[in-house]
């Protein structure tokens, strides 16, 4: 049964009866012979066939033809002399004083074929003339049969073999010395070492290497026309294993059927030994990529070689891969004011319980390249529990945690790609008031969270899997000041005031990873502090049925230390901007000094716009 291999024909592979090839002579008892070209007839060691036509066939063989008759010609005649019939008998002469029981062997055949021959006749003539015999039955071992003339003997040495293999089909087996073979529409798959002095291919032809071990042999001109698949994994070989010994012209394809990983170790490997090929002889019918690095067949010296080119990082990868570290260490950060409101416009003698939900949309791209539009989405939420407050001031200590996530897309010149995180982050707080009369003062405010993030990042060929990790951390101060204040209508005080504020902000979380492509990718931007200065106007209201109005604005100016980005396999792409003009609305109810909620909306210049609804219940 011949077992096919990738990419063969499907239809079946049973040889049957009628693979009727028979490539080498059978002896006849008491003669010698030798291995002819193509197919014989089995009683006869000098019958030829000079074409053997393989069509729509599928046929497994060791030994597919052995075509070496003039070549053993050419060596007898140069070791042993022009007269074939004498240099063939001193060539078998010395070939058994090599193997002497074969020399052994054949002696008592040819004696018994005499036997059967003369009868009781040769017995006696054995006898009288034991030396004579002796001397006959040897020449008769070392010379072609009588009935070979030096013309007969001639055209077994001159045959050559025509190979036809046409019409879809597949045939594998060992070409040796072959004259030519003609392959149309047909695969075949040499066997141990091939060699062929001239190959014609054409329509759909194609010849595969299976393992490491098989090699081919072209000794003269080739026109190309041909795909020469390679099975194997082609690091396994140093050596070429297409040889080619004259010119080479037209087209030829080379394909990779076990795709090559590492590429960086196949650089400068010699696949094609071909001293005269013109420089496009052969090429690969495909891309071979692997991250950063495309596999190459170019012209080298005395053939083809393996060359690795590095490529660019594609620009729809690095944008989201930059986004998704700009995300991860930004997704929970938040304002003091974030947490539920204003302490100023409530009770600071009591605890409060908070809950935050955030969405927002970004718009970011990496430095003259590709944009990538994400949205987000997540809840946070926590509660202080310790709270100490004098005539002076308050300290607060809090714990907080949440869930967030965001998805992305990109359309750049690599393609569509699209980007999934989401995470958990907890941690702890601490907020310093001052209480100064009508709601002012100086106040201090910090967090340290811990986060662990979930990455995706997919595009039309694959999809990478990552994830990240670390603390963050904020520093924020600022003052509350009265501007101005006043009682409108039926005594609905107001007051007007102003908020200088700062935060420094540390960005620690981090990942790193390689894709399934083998690629090294870091993220960048990690263990940075980013830096926030503005100013927050508000104006309160308070209603004698026992509301309170806040709306807010904000203005703010951000700048981070570093730039958020990717770093795969030593090449850098990075967000544009790492300075941005920000501004916030908003505004803020109360009930009765219970229950608060809050509403804002913030869009900065470097494309991120932000939702935020905090409620805050004081107990």
């Amino acid at each position: 049964m011949f077992r096919a291999q990738l990419g063969s024909n499907t239809r079946s592979t049973k040889i049957g009866d009628d693979a009727d090839f028979s490539f080498s002579d059978k002896p006849k008892p008491g003669t010698s012979h030798y291995f002819s070209s193509g197919k014989t007839d089995q009683n006869s060691s000098e019958y030829g066939y000079d074409e053997i036509n393989i069509q729509g066939k599928n046929y497994n063989s060791g030994i597919l033809a052995v075509d070496n008759m003039p070549v053993v010609k050419k060596y007898i005649t140069d070791t042993y002399g022009d007269n074939l019939k004498d240099a063939v008998k001193k060539q078998l002469q010395d070939l058994y004083k090599t193997r002497p029981e074969a020399w052994e062997e054949n002696k008592k055949r040819t004696e018994e074929a005499y036997i059967e021959q003369l009868g009781p006749k040769f017995s006696i003539l054995k006898q009288k003339n034991p030396d004579l015999i002796n001397k006959l039955v040897e020449d008769s071992v070392l010379t072609p049969h009588s009935n070979t003339s030096q013309t007969s003997l001639n055209n077994i040495f001159n045959k050559k073999l025509h190979v036809k293999i046409e019409n879809k089909s597949h045939v594998a087996g060992q070409v040796l010395e072959l004259t030519k073979m003609t392959l149309k529409d047909s695969l075949w798959e040499p066997r141990r070492h091939s060699d062929i002095h001239t190959l014609e291919t054409s329509d759909n032809a194609r010849i595969r290497l299976n393992t490491k071990d098989e090699k081919l042999t072209v000794h003269k001109a080739y026109q190309g026309g041909a795909d020469f698949l390679f099975g194997y994994d082609v690091r396994e070989s140093d050596e070429p294993a297409l040889t080619f010994e004259q010119n080479v012209s037209g087209k030829s394809n080379v394909v990779l059927e076990r795709r090559p990983e590492n590429l960086k170790t196949l650089d400068g490997r010699k696949l094609i030994a071909a001293e005269k090929a013109d420089p496009n002889s052969f090429a690969f019918k495909q891309n071979y990529r692997q991250g950063l690095y495309e596999l190459l067949l170019k012209q080298c010296e005395g053939g083809f070689c393996l060359g690795v080119q590095r490529l660019a990082i594609p620009e729809a990868e690095a944008v989201l891969y930059a986004q998704q570290a700009y995300a991860a260490n930004t997704l929970f950060g938040l304002r003091a004011a974030d947490r539920g409101g204003d302490v100023y416009a409530a009770d600071p003698s009591r605890q409060k319980l908070w809950l935050r939900f955030i969405g927002g949309r970004s718009h970011q791209n990496i430095r003259g390249g590709a944009a990538a539009d994400g949205r987000r989405k997540g809840v946070q939420i926590g509660g202080e529990v310790f709270v100490r407050q004098n005539e002076g001031s308050r300290l607060a200590i809090g714990v907080m945690g949440g869930r967030a996530g965001q998805h992305a897309s990109v359309n750049g010149k690599g393609g569509a790609a699209g980007s999934y995180l989401h995470g958990y982050g907890g941690g702890v707080y601490a907020a310093w008031h001052q209480l100064r009369d009508k709601q002012t003062g100086a106040y201090l405010d910090g967090w340290l969270q811990y986060q662990r993030f979930k990455h995706r990042i997919n595009d039309e060929n694959r999809v990478e899997r990552y994830k990240t990790k670390g603390w963050t951390a904020s520093v924020e101060g600022g003052y509350n000041a009265l501007v101005a204040e006043g009682v409108v209508g039926k005594g609905n005080n107001v007051r007007f005031y102003l908020q200088p504020q700062a935060q420094f902000t540390y960005l620690g979380v981090n990942g790193g990873f390689t894709d399934s492509e083998g690629t090294a990718v870091g993220l960048l931007g990690s263990g940075q502090w980013q830096s926030r200065a503005g100013i927050r106007a508000k104006t309160r209201f308070a209603l004698r049925n026992g509301v309170n109005l806040q709306p807010f604005a904000a203005f703010n100016v951000l700048h981070r230390s570093k730039s958020f980005g990717v770093e795969m396999d030593g090449e850098k792409q990075t967000l544009a901007g790492r300075t941005a003009l920000e501004g916030r609305f908003g505004i803020e109810a109360g009930w009765k000094g219970h229950m608060f909620a809050r509403i804002g909306y913030g869009k900065r210049t470097d494309g991120d716009k932000e939702a935020a609804l905090s409620l805050k219940w004081l107990f």
